[in-house]
């Protein structure tokens, strides 16, 4: 008999956004833009708890009233700063759940301001997953649009390539690179144990048209009109 895998969702919602005002609320398009996050993690028919993790009650009441979903407990203030790594309220999450006698397999940390994914992507990188040995996390990935090796820094009002000796080669010759979107991240239980910081990760790749890091309002406005792109070719 095939063990049922028990996963959290762990979605972060502080307060605090300084570029975008109440970004994790905020609407994107017709609804909060948590609630794409939400709804693909009910879709995904994935998780037996989701947990939104906010330090304020204001967040709490209004994501609760919009999404039907209850949310147990709050962030503390001190692992609610612009410098706390998200793997600390991962550890937070796990330990106040643990503490509460439920206990998972697999923690996921689905990111608020990702509404480009689908929940077919969370199903597929699952699947993924568990083709791995899991002793590193997941992360879903975009491919760099340009060759790194083209890069190029300032230096005062002078740009200079990073790789002088790479700048004229030939992209089709060039390894691929990537970075992390930003959508979500897959921990099994027992690597979360060691309290480490990941250098090694499993992928799951996403095109360009369905991954953008939200950061300032540029990125919103883009991340709208691909969002828009993307449904009429659905």
């Amino acid at each position: 008999m095939i063990k049922k895998i028990k996963r959290l969702a762990i979605i972060p919602a502080r307060s605090g956004s300084k570029r975008i005002l109440n970004k994790n609320i905020k609407n994107f398009i017709d609804r909060p833009i948590i609630n794409f996050s939400i709804d693909n993690a009910i879709k995904s028919k994935l998780f037996k708890k989701i947990h939104i993790s906010t330090d304020s009650i204001k967040f709490k009441k209004y994501i609760e009233k919009k999404n039907k979903i209850k949310i147990d407990f709050l962030r503390p203030k001190k692992i609610s700063n612009d410098n706390t790594p998200l793997i600390d309220v991962v550890g937070f999450v796990k330990k106040a759940f643990k503490e509460r006698n439920f206990f998972f397999d697999e923690i996921w940390l689905i990111y608020a301001c990702s509404p480009l994914t689908r929940f077919q992507d969370l199903i597929l990188a699952s699947k993924k997953y568990q083709l791995t040995d899991k002793k590193f996390p997941l992360i879903s990935i975009r491919r760099f649009d340009a060759p790194i090796e083209w890069s190029l820094k300032k230096k005062r009002n002078i740009y200079i390539p990073n790789f002088k000796d790479k700048l004229k080669l030939d992209s089709k010759k060039i390894m691929p690179c990537y970075y992390e979107s930003a959508s979500f991240i897959i921990f099994d239980d027992k690597i979360l144990k060691k309290k480490n910081r990941f250098e090694k990760f499993y992928g799951y790749e996403l095109p360009r048209e369905r991954s953008i890091d939200i950061d300032n309002i540029s990125d919103w406005n883009i991340a709208e009109h691909l969002y828009k792109f993307n449904k009429k070719g659905l």
